[in-house]
């Protein structure tokens, strides 16, 4: 008999936020220190968005806009989607899948608890790896043209995969890979 798991039995308790006037050279700073590919922006102890790596590349770097003169608030994906800690976590991997995207931040009572990301998802049930959002398919140990590392947020020609992230030549070594 498959066992139902609750959100809040995958999802990451310590969530990095920030506030939308952050600027966005300063969030980018704290994701590559922390090692991880968002940042909640929230008002008081409510999400209102989410910077990504994503929104990095694809809102500030590929316009070349300067990062320490954008606000977050500009380039955060908003309104952002949430779930609640009691949700099973078939029902997020299905809600990712859905909106493709890769993180949700978990909100009770209108207050951030938490966040579940597809690898949290991944490794409290691997079976739900098919229902995610794909990351580009290539073997372990091989290299993936031009992206944006997870790690440090760079774009550069070659990426790898270690330990389930896309990383740049100087994480790989960094964290071993």
């Amino acid at each position: 008999m498959k066992r139902n798991v609750p959100v809040r039995e995958a999802m990451t308790e310590k969530v990095l936020t920030t506030t939308a006037t952050t600027d966005v050279a300063h969030a980018a700073k704290v994701m590559a220190e922390r090692s991880v590919g968002s940042i909640v922006i929230v008002k008081g102890k409510t999400p209102v968005g989410i910077l990504t790596e994503r929104d990095l590349l694809m809102k500030v770097v590929s316009v070349d806009a300067k990062p320490s003169t954008v606000r977050v608030g500009k380039v955060m994906s908003s309104p952002v989607l949430t779930i609640s800690p009691d949700v099973d976590i078939t029902e997020a991997a299905r809600t990712m899948a859905r909106h493709r995207i890769r993180r949700l931040p978990v909100v009770e009572r209108g207050r951030l608890v938490g966040i579940v990301t597809a690898s949290d998802i991944t490794a409290v049930s691997p079976e739900l790896a098919e229902v995610l959002p794909e990351r580009p398919e290539v073997p372990p140990g091989e290299e993936l043209e031009e992206s944006v590392c997870e790690v440090c947020g760079e774009v550069t020609a070659s990426l790898y995969e270690v330990n389930g992230m896309w990383v740049c030549e100087n994480c790989r070594d960094f964290l071993g890979g």
